[in-house]
């Protein structure tokens, strides 16, 4: 199992070993949840249900999670108001997207590609039990994770559970970047399709979306973050992107509505980025004892 890492308030001090971020079962590479690194005891006023237990399947750690209210987020965020800042990711973010490369005044908060909630709205299967009266009933979800007997449907469905609580789930971003998401149906696809746009126009380009009200909405920060990449092909390459969200010849992959295809997306995507982890972490260390 992954070494233990506290929740900690202020900026990262130290850097998580690698080993915080996967371990190995049976010869091959596990991601870790980084639920069950989450010290439970701090979350003081949180609820009861213990999400961080590996006892526990990746689906009721994921309803539990969600139960748990506004208490506590896996995400950082420099400017919002969050009680605590998760280290596994701030350390992350801090040597794979550097401060002197990516302005914190602008890349200022972390978000997930994929959100377990329009995953579970979007993803067709027969067994949808879980959503009442129009909204996802994470008690019912936790309480049939724990009881039924799982068959291939809800074995994609834990998978996916346990995908999106992954490094590979986790990008910097404007704090723009959460509204122009929900405008556009939480669909990741879509918002990369933007971006793609964005880099092909020649002159006045923007990022923007028609909303409901047929009235076009402008975000402005967000391009003021994508010009600090060279192109869309240097956007793919920096977020760690390729060979996942993005196909070997920068095509954006078509989501299937699948768990299956979310789930491989966001392991190969954690792959790349853990990679890259260990080698800049390795040459910090070189550097500092040099």
């Amino acid at each position: 199992m992954s070494k233990p890492v506290e929740l900690y308030k202020g900026n990262a001090s130290g850097r998580c070993s690698v080993d915080v971020y996967f371990r190995e079962d049976n010869g091959e590479v596990k991601f870790t949840d980084l639920r069950t690194l989450v010290d439970y005891s701090i979350l003081i006023g949180c609820s009861i249900l213990n999400y961080t237990s590996e006892t526990s399947t990746a689906l009721e750690r994921l309803a539990c999670y969600k139960l748990s209210g506004d208490h506590f987020e896996l995400d950082c965020c420099k400017t919002g108001v969050k009680r605590y800042s998760f280290k596994p990711v701030q350390d992350m973010y801090e040597v794979l997207w550097p401060v002197d490369e990516y302005s914190r005044d602008i890349v200022d908060s972390a978000e997930t590609l994929v959100s377990a909630n329009a995953a579970l709205w979007r993803c067709k299967t027969e067994n949808q039990s879980y959503i009442k009266s129009g909204k996802i009933d994470w008690d019912s979800l936790r309480v049939e994770a724990s009881e039924l007997e799982y068959d291939d449907e809800i074995n994609d469905l834990n998978d996916f559970a346990h995908a999106v609580a992954t490094i590979g789930n986790f990008m910097p971003v404007p704090g723009e970047h959460q509204s122009l998401l929900s405008q556009l149906g939480e669909r990741y696809d879509k918002v990369l399709k933007q971006f793609k746009q964005y880099y092909a126009c020649t002159q006045n380009r923007e990022i923007s979306v028609m909303t409901r009200g047929g009235t076009k909405r402008c975000f402005p920060e967000v391009p003021k973050w994508l010009e600090r990449f060279d192109g869309w092909n240097g956007f793919v390459d920096k977020n760690y992107l390729k060979g996942s969200f993005v196909d070997d010849g920068y095509q954006i992959v078509a989501f299937d509505n699948t768990f299956h295809q979310l789930s491989e997306m966001l392991e190969n995507r954690s792959r790349v980025m853990l990679k890259e982890y260990e080698k800049r972490l390795e040459g910090s260390q070189r550097s500092a004892t040099a």
